[in-house]
């Protein structure tokens, strides 16, 4: 979820005085004569002009409904591999650059608490109009420095460690379960194909299943109770968060200087989903108290219970980032899945041979121990990471000063590093049009993997900062990929040269009625 970017764990900028600053320590770099020969100013980095940048967004622009990596790539051919991404209203100038040693160098000097700027719109409600709530605890998203440090470690056991996963094994078998029924439910019964929205059950996939993580509970989204109101509000809000966020905090806006419609519609979308957060997690509290004054043993290894002991709020606030830097990316990594197992029938067989070894009947129970040996399952879905990059990449904001192909980076400016387009680039990966999950598998004659270049595979992101759900994604794809190859045969029978477009990650570009048709046994 880099993700959040991703997961998938998302990134942006700060205000225009840091930007001042930046430029100031840069000046007195200068004058002392820290800046060598070799090195050249910051104010030597390529950069469009500030108002042909903007006008580029604007309706008949050039980037006027492009996704972020159409943007950047034709600005890596324009521009070269560092160039500015110009910052306005509010937003200072981002460095982006395509370089490894650059991308290395930002990662290296990040220190014990690296700084990844929040989404500016989400850090301005958690501290201003929601602090009743939020207080010190901004979450992972908004906080930073000792705050984010002390955050990181209370919760890091909880999330980064096998052990907080196991007792979700049989209920997200039970979530697949449910979705392979809906399956059969809607599939037309002569083309066995799904409906052109069937983008939206795999959206209520991943919501039922990181649902169940955040507040312990399945909502019912998949088939059992399609209209359960708080379940619908958190879905949507959701939803509509991800996207109001990418106009807000990525594209030029106005909303730091006046209150624009966007800006409103993200309020009360955060707004409503943190009172039915506060609802469900009141509920959870009430229910546990009774099961244990009626003398009932109670399950303490969930996650959210755990997060409970350490404080209610940050409970709330883990819940809402679960969905929020999840859903989406997760349902797109899904899809991605299918797409690439659907137009390489080949590898789709291989994955149900290794699969029916594991599951030797559609029903088997996945758990812990069967689930250990799948290597072609991961190899399948880290193959579709690379195949299919789930956004640009990364933010980082410099915590000294750093020398970026050969230009003096000063401290406090923010770099994108933009390590997910190097998954698709010649000069890293053999045959990279290719859809080859075996180039992550060992060699059966040698025995060795693949040498990847360092720094062009962080799907997660990387260091104290990388994404902490990257084990939850893992547990959920892995199980919907298992469950649903051993279940079906999957085929898609319409053009997908470009089947996604790229916001903060990816996102469908068209349909996916995808054809499942029953494996027999």
């Amino acid at each position: 979820m880099n993700t959040w970017h991703t997961t998938r764990c998302l990134a942006i900028s700060i205000g225009p005085v840091r930007s001042i600053r930046s430029a100031s320590a840069l000046a007195q770099a200068q004058a002392k004569g820290d800046v060598t020969e070799n090195e050249k100013a910051f104010s030597d980095i390529p950069r469009p002009g500030k108002w042909k940048f903007m006008r580029a967004f604007m309706p008949g622009g050039e980037f006027y409904d492009a996704s972020i990596t159409e943007y950047a790539s034709t600005m890596r051919k324009r521009y070269g591999d560092v160039y500015i991404m110009p910052g306005m209203f509010g937003r200072q100038d981002w460095v982006t650059t395509f370089n490894t040693k650059d991308i290395e160098m930002v990662f290296r000097n990040e220190g014990i608490w690296p700084r990844r700027d929040g989404l500016d719109s989400i850090v301005y409600f958690r501290r201003h109009v929601r602090p009743d709530v939020y207080g010190e605890v901004e979450g992972l998203v908004a906080s930073q420095d000792e705050n984010w440090g002390k955050l990181r470690s209370a919760v890091n056991p909880i999330f980064m460690q096998p052990r907080g996963l196991r007792m979700y094994y049989e209920p997200l078998s039970n979530i697949n379960n449910e979705f392979i029924e809906r399956i059969k439910e809607i599939r037309d019964p002569k083309t066995m194909e799904v409906p052109d929205d069937f983008y939206g059950e795999i959206n209520r996939l991943a919501f039922e299943s990181l649902a169940l993580v955040g507040f312990d509970r399945q909502m019912g989204l998949i088939r059992k109770n399609r209209e359960n109101p708080d379940a619908l509000t958190l879905f949507k809000t959701t939803r509509e968060i991800f996207q109001l966020a990418f106009s807000l905090d990525f594209q030029p806006s106005m909303w730091k200087l006046v209150s624009t419609p966007a800006y409103r519609r993200m309020k009360k979308a955060l707004n409503d989903s943190l009172d039915v957060a506060l609802r469900l997690l009141k509920e959870t509290q009430d229910n546990l108290e009774k099961r244990r004054l009626a003398g009932e043993k109670i399950n303490n290894n969930s996650m959210l219970e755990r997060l409970m002991v350490i404080d209610p709020k940050i409970a709330v606030i883990m819940g809402l980032d679960i969905l929020f830097a999840g859903v989406d990316a997760t349902s797109t990594l899904i899809s991605a899945v299918f797409l690439t197992l659907s137009k390489h029938p080949e590898k789709q067989a291989k994955l149900r041979e290794e699969l029916l070894q594991i599951m030797p009947t559609k029903d088997t129970e996945l758990n812990e121990e069967n689930m250990k040996d799948m290597p072609y399952l991961r190899a399948v879905i880290k193959e579709t990471l690379r195949y299919y990059p789930n956004g640009l990449g990364t933010l980082r904001t410099c915590q000294s000063d750093v020398v970026l192909s050969g230009y003096r980076v000063p401290k406090g400016t923010t770099v994108l590093m933009g390590a997910n387009v190097l998954m698709k680039d010649r000069a890293f990966y053999t045959r990279p049009e290719e859809f080859l999950p075996e180039r992550w598998l060992r060699d059966p004659e040698t025995g060795k993997k693949m040498q990847v270049s360092p720094f062009t595979f962080l799907p997660f992101g990387f260091g104290p900062r990388m994404c902490i759900g990257k084990r939850l994604v893992d547990l959920e794809v892995e199980t919907t990929v298992a469950k649903i190859v051993r279940n079906f045969h999957l085929e898609f029978n319409r053009d997908a040269s470009r089947p996604f477009k790229t916001l903060f990650v990816m996102e469908p570009a068209i349909p996916f009625p995808f054809k499942f048709t029953d494996v027999e046994k």
